[in-house]
This record gives structure tokens, C-alpha cells and sequence, in this order.
């Protein structure tokens, strides 16, 4: 019985399976996506130069010939918003796309996100975007960086001159005691998110 599934699989594969023999091939990908709205693209492995590469070119179509205009990566919002800021040409925004990526994804291995073939795709979705009047963004989903993002909230409503900066401090100070492995704040969840409601 498990050797005729398998068999099944197989055949499946080779049936469906596309040969990629260069970037042309993704062509067929493309088209199959139709007027989808959100496209998925996952990878077996982290860090394999080819998962990486192929992803970056299908991206380039789905932006040249579909229109998207949101990538989110599994990362940490405060670093890729950094880089979506130098996608964008923000004025204020860091100029060497190298140190940028090396120096603000320190949560994993340096090679996840600081490595040759995201700094290319980063490199031309700044030059897309100079062409194009709505921009492409750059964005993390991943919810590691808690602390980060409410440091980057705090930043904020200083900058802004904001009066909710006291407010802000007292209702993220409950995630204090689990500074140490942001992780285990999820026990806490129910008596934080009731600390920030009754703040905002």
C-alpha cells in the first residue's frame, strides 16, 4: 500500500513538475496565478542560494507583470521597514544596502537575510521603484521582534511630540519580565492585551 502511494506521488510530480532551464520558465507560473490578490512563496531550506534566487525573479514578475506592491518576508518589522525606507528612496534613509542589511537583521543567522542574492533583489526594487509613481514596500511579518516594535513605537510618539508617550511606556512596560525570551510573553497575553487596551 505505501509503495503504491508513493508511486502515485511520483508520477504526480513528474506529471505537474516544471523544469526550470532559465528565468522564462517562471513565465508559466505567472500566468497561473490569474487576478490572484496574494501570492505565497515559501522555500524547502533557509539560506540555499538557489531557493533565494528563483524567489527573488518570480517576485520581479509578479511586480513587472502583475502589479503587486507589498512584499512581506518572514522578518522582523522594524529591520525590514528600514529597508523598505531605502527601497523607497526615502531622504532620510540609509544609503549602503550592505551594512543596512548586516547591521539590523541580528536576530538570525547573518546568511537568512544579509546575503548576495537579497541584496541584489533589494538593489533592483530600489530601481524599480524609481520608475514607477506607486512604490513598491518591503515589509516583516514575523512577530519576533516585539520589544523592537515597541521601541519603535515609543521613538515615534517622541519624535511626534506625541502626550501618549507616558500611556504607551506604562502599557508595554507588562511585557518587562519577559524581555529575556520575547517568546514567553504568550503567557502574559491576556493581562497585557487588557494593560494596552485600557491604555489606547
Amino acid at each position: 500500500m505505501v509503495l503504491i502511494q508513493y508511486l502515485d506521488v511520483v508520477k504526480a510530480v513528474r506529471e505537474k513538475a516544471l523544469k526550470l532551464t532559465d528565468y522564462h520558465d517562471l513565465d508559466s507560473i505567472v500566468d497561473a496565478i490569474g487576478n490572484s490578490k496574494y501570492v505565497l512563496i515559501g522555500e524547502a531550506t533557509h539560506g540555499t542560494s538557489e531557493f533565494y534566487t528563483i524567489r527573488a525573479e518570480l517576485s520581479k514578475k509578479l511586480i513587472q507583470k502583475k502589479g503587486f506592491s507589498f512584499v512581506a518576508v518572514e522578518g522582523d518589522w522594524p529591520s525590514c521597514y528600514s529597508v523598505n525606507r531605502y527601497c523607497k528612496g526615502y531622504s532620510d534613509a540609509k544609503t549602503d544596502i550592505s551594512s543596512l542589511l548586516k547591521n539590523n537583521f541580528k536576530r538570525w543567522p547573518t546568511w537568512m537575510w544579509s546575503n548576495t542574492v537579497v541584496e541584489q533583489f533589494i538593489k533592483w526594487l530600489r530601481d524599480y521603484n524609481t520608475t514607477v509613481e506607486k512604490k513598491v514596500g518591503f515589509y516583516g511579518i514575523d512577530m519576533y521582534s516585539l520589544f523592537e516594535s515597541m521601541e519603535e513605537i515609543i521613538n515615534y510618539l517622541e519624535k511626534t511630540g506625541s502626550d501618549e508617550v507616558v500611556a504607551a511606556k506604562k502599557a508595554f512596560s507588562c511585557f518587562n519580565p519577559f524581555e529575556k525570551d520575547e517568546q514567553d510573553y504568550e503567557w502574559l497575553r491576556p493581562t497585557c492585551q487588557k494593560a494596552v487596551k485600557k491604555k489606547f
